[in-house]
């Protein structure tokens, strides 16, 4: 008899041990599965980081990343066009987009000379932390401009005196830098 009680508590410890030898290595395999995955969101973050870091073009105002911004169109620059616009890829690439159908209209010059002026632009929103900016455009005088005509090309139209609800508005970088968020 005793030698089966020892048999079954030898099986036991031996299934104990099997089980807690099992649990500690799933427990390893686990923990260092885990701590892979946190340095490769570390490694992912930094990248993000490192890649905003990088994006230098704007201003150190909402007016002077605007006057970039409009001085590269005049130069039917598209590519330096958009990267006054924040880091969003969708964002750029539709703006783009719309450039260069204006461009290969051959239209994207005037577009740039016939966007309002800075100073035809208003402040109207800003948020606490002084970090976004939006503007709607005032004229005081009649005025030629380019405007929407409904099906993804310009017109010249003229526009009388008054407020124009095409806002632009202007957030600030990692490197604070004003970017141009929304047009």
């Amino acid at each position: 008899m005793n030698k089966i009680i020892r048999v079954i508590v030898i099986a036991i410890l031996g299934l104990a041990l099997f089980y807690l030898g099992g649990e500690a290595g799933y427990q390893v395999k686990y923990r260092l599965e885990q701590w892979k995955n946190y340095r490769a969101m570390e490694r992912f973050n930094q990248s993000i980081i490192d890649m905003l870091k990088g994006d230098t073009y704007g201003g150190e105002t909402p007016e002077a990343t605007f006057n970039m911004f409009v001085e590269a169109l005049k130069n039917e620059d598209v590519d330096l066009a958009v990267k006054y616009f924040v880091m969003d890829p969708d964002r750029r690439a539709t703006y783009w987009k719309e450039f260069n159908d204006i461009k290969n209209e051959g239209k994207l010059r005037e577009y740039g000379e016939w966007f309002p002026r800075w100073e035809d632009w208003n402040q109207i929103a800003n948020d606490e932390n002084d970090a976004k900016i939006e503007y709607k455009w005032h004229l005081d005088k009649e005025e030629i401009v380019m405007w929407p005509d409904g099906s993804g090309g310009y017109v010249e139209t003229t526009l009388p005196i008054g407020d124009y609800m095409r806002s632009i508005i202007f957030t600030k970088n990692i490197n604070n830098i004003w970017k141009i968020e929304s047009l």
